[in-house]
């Protein structure tokens, strides 16, 4: 099965081809201009040097939050346009979840560790999930969080205490702030970690793929227009 996987949901962008478990082509972004400018040339650029193009796909997986709420719609709208066009399935997938996936874990083995991976969302707030490594099993359900709620939420899990910690993505330094005292002895922090296209492929591998108009976005909260609505 010959997958194209994408991900816009934060500040980097990237695309890869995979074909049965095999990497053809990926490309990741880290320039400063919007997901709109980069993205559709990136996604041309891997499918030419992965030498195949929409038609040979068999579907496509994208990242559907939570994150930046601009970056998910361009990411979806993109995804689906290249869909429809050339009638392909579309796996949904998870953005903190791609992003553990992303990250290889040379601090402890995986059944000694536990995945925190998590986005900043501003005013000490991180998008967020809690799992395990070697299984990726959800411990605390994928959400926004007050960074302080969830270090107590976690300082009192009989299932976390004890192991290491390993936080990743740029929330890592807005929970650093409250992840403190004996349950939290043995943190470690990945917060240069970005969802690469290997970690949205993974993610996408226990989802079965659905029609095009049965994606929608996941942003985990209302965006600040909402709030200020109200």
């Amino acid at each position: 099965m010959k997958i194209l996987a994408c991900d816009t949901s934060n500040s980097t962008c990237c695309a890869g081809v995979y074909e049965d478990g095999k990497e053809l082509s990926y490309e990741l972004s880290l320039e400063m201009k919007t997901h709109s400018e980069t993205f559709m040339p990136l996604v041309e650029r891997v499918l030419k040097n992965a030498n195949t193009n929409c038609n040979d796909l068999d579907a496509t997986a994208v990242t559907v939050g939570p994150g930046s709420f601009t970056g998910i719609r361009i990411g979806i709208s993109s995804v689906l346009g290249i869909a429809l066009g050339a009638n392909l399935k579309c796996i949904p997938v998870s953005s903190t979840e791609a992003l553990a996936r992303s990250v290889e874990n040379v601090a402890a083995s995986p059944e000694d560790t536990i995945l925190l991976p998590c986005f900043d969302a501003r005013n000490k707030r991180v998008f967020a999930q809690v799992l395990t490594n070697d299984t990726y099993e959800t411990l605390v359900p994928e959400g926004a969080y007050d960074g302080v709620a969830l270090a107590e939420e976690l300082s009192g899990r009989e299932d976390i205490r004890g192991k290491v910690l390993l936080v990743i993505g740029s929330g890592a330094k807005v929970m650093s702030e409250f992840l403190k005292g004996d349950d939290f002895s043995k943190l470690q922090y990945a917060a240069g970690a970005v969802i690469l296209p290997k970690g949205v492929y993974h993610a996408s591998q226990n989802i079965e793929p659905v029609s095009p108009e049965e994606i929608h976005a996941k942003y985990c909260a209302v965006s600040q227009a909402e709030r200020f609505s109200k």
